[in-house]
């Protein structure tokens, strides 16, 4: 990193943003804080009970035990420890992939947390790890936008709460950014504010079938707009809905970073990502290939499936690639924020970069 990037990273640790936390670490460190993570539930505007997941910083010595989630697998998020909040942070939302799960990319999550972000990534029910049930995957197109504001609202509601972990740690004026993997991009871009081309879907369907076809059949009311004006920032990673959105991507409006693998063969850059960032409105809008990434590049799914797509020696290494990812995500949002961190955008290491 250069001398003057150096200077003006310094310089921007000390800039007011307004609503947003000043806090900015360099995208590149390992940031300031502990990341410390809760699980909970809430009820959804449908009446469906979600399981959510919370990240937040902390600086407390002694944060506890590492975190296990569902039993299942453990990153390196400590179970307690008090919230650094002595002013707002910045929220970043989280969704997953379709069958993934809320904790699918703690590699990401918690190091948001460790540069300072509060992190709130709710499981979309019928489309989780545990629950994956297809013949739904219409209706869970719809409700996962929903499900991702609601989830803010919910944590709005936490940081009011003297009770909370997360007490006095979100500013609801602030709004929040939104990153998504697979179907959790295809969230991210319906969120800030892409819609539906039902005519182009329809078509397509009729044509060759495919995936979302049964979205044309729901009524007008159903296919309501889910834009949240509340997003300031989109990272859809590996996203799926090109054919689904179509002319409609030019209504996302957001600034926006899309991340692809070049191996990736279940959302290949070809048919969907780069479409997608060709269509989207969002300035600026930036797109990252990922040379020798695959589909699960961007989970920590090849830690319990290492045949998927994007596991092994065949594909670029995953230190590599979640190093990567983080890198250039802090640095695209400090950008939004207002932090001089361009000269991280694009990371050095192999990334195809457009913009």
């Amino acid at each position: 990193m250069s001398m003057l990037i150096s200077l003006l990273l310094a310089c921007a640790s000390s800039t007011d943003t307004g609503d947003l936390s000043p806090h900015f670490d360099a995208p590149d460190s390992a940031g300031s804080f502990t990341a410390v993570t809760v699980q909970d539930s809430f009820t959804a505007r449908g009446g469906e009970e979600l399981t959510v997941q919370v990240w937040y910083p902390s600086q407390t010595s002694d944060a506890g035990s590492i975190f296990r989630f569902d039993e299942v697998y453990s990153g390196q998020a400590r179970s307690q420890g008090a919230a650094a909040c002595a002013q707002p942070r910045p929220v970043l939302m989280f969704s997953h992939g379709n069958g993934g799960i809320r904790w699918q990319s703690t590699f990401f999550t918690e190091m948001a947390a460790a540069h300072g972000y509060i992190v709130v990534a709710p499981d979309h029910l019928g489309n989780t790890l545990f629950d994956l049930d297809d013949i739904d995957r219409d209706v869970v197109a719809l409700r996962r936008p929903q499900d991702i504001s609601d989830a803010f609202d919910w944590a709005v509601a936490q940081s009011e709460s003297a009770d909370s972990p997360i007490s006095g740690c979100i500013d609801p004026d602030a709004g929040f950014a939104v990153a998504g993997h697979s179907f959790g991009g295809f969230t991210t871009l319906y969120l800030s504010g892409a819609t539906i081309d039902r005519p182009a879907l329809e078509q397509r369907c009729e044509a060759e079938g495919g995936w979302l076809c049964g979205i044309p059949a729901l009524s007008e009311e159903d296919l309501l707009e889910r834009a949240d004006p509340r997003v300031w920032a989109a990272i859809p990673m590996t996203p799926v809905g090109a054919q689904t959105f179509d002319v409609g991507l030019a209504e996302q409006s957001t600034p926006i970073l899309v991340m692809g693998g070049s191996l990736d063969d279940l959302t290949t850059m070809e048919q969907q990502v780069t479409p997608i960032y060709e269509g989207v409105g969002g300035e600026p809008a930036y797109l990252a290939t990922f040379q020798g990434a695959g589909h699960f590049s961007f989970s920590v799914m090849c830690d319990l499936v290492p045949t998927f797509n994007g596991c092994g020696d065949d594909f670029l290494d995953a230190e590599t690639t979640k190093r990567l990812i983080n890198e250039m995500s802090f640095a695209f949002l400090g950008q939004v924020r207002g932090f001089e961190s361009e000269g991280f955008l694009p990371a050095e290491g192999p990334i195809e970069w457009s913009e």
